[in-house]
């Protein structure tokens, strides 16, 4: 209910008008250390890294099927993908966004980093946000994402 009354108060909506569909998304980093992989090379701490992994908009890849690029994407833009870490720590990104990203430029499911698997207190999967200046949006130790869509009612 937290994560509701956030996301709708950054939305601008009044929280009592407002509700979500929230649906778990795949998470499976084992399926996804024998994908395509795709490197992305960032700066952490004023030296270049190179985190190895699958685009995060792999996990949306079931709901982009079947559909012309425009609408698949408008069908997205209301929508966010709700990034959990074991900590607790959680992060919202545009699924349009992520969508519009199937190369991994921008947003990355992390399984390497310099080529060895994360630790544990990075790993098994850390979502990196290529640009992200503070590296706020970058979220170790992945546990879950969710697909949330906010209904903000009729006005």
């Amino acid at each position: 209910m937290t994560s509701l009354l956030v996301l709708s108060l950054c939305l601008g909506l009044a929280p009592s008008s407002a509700t979500a569909k929230v649906e778990a998304l795949p998470f499976d980093p084992s399926a996804w250390k024998s994908s395509p992989q795709v490197e992305l090379r960032v700066t952490e701490s004023g030296k270049p890294v190179t985190y190895t992994g699958v685009p995060l908009a792999t996990v949306l890849k079931d709901r982009l099927a079947g559909k012309p690029a425009m609408a698949a994407l408008r069908s997205l833009s209301d929508q966010v993908i709700l990034v959990s870490a074991a900590d607790g720590y959680r992060v919202a990104v545009s699924a349009a966004a992520a969508a519009m990203d199937p190369k991994g430029e921008r947003y990355l499911l992390a399984l390497k980093r310099d080529g060895q698997p994360l630790g544990d207190q990075q790993g098994p999967v850390r979502l990196i946000v290529a640009g992200d200046p503070m590296h706020v949006r970058w979220v170790r130790m992945v546990s879950s994402l969710s697909l949330v869509k906010i209904d903000a009612g009729k006005e």
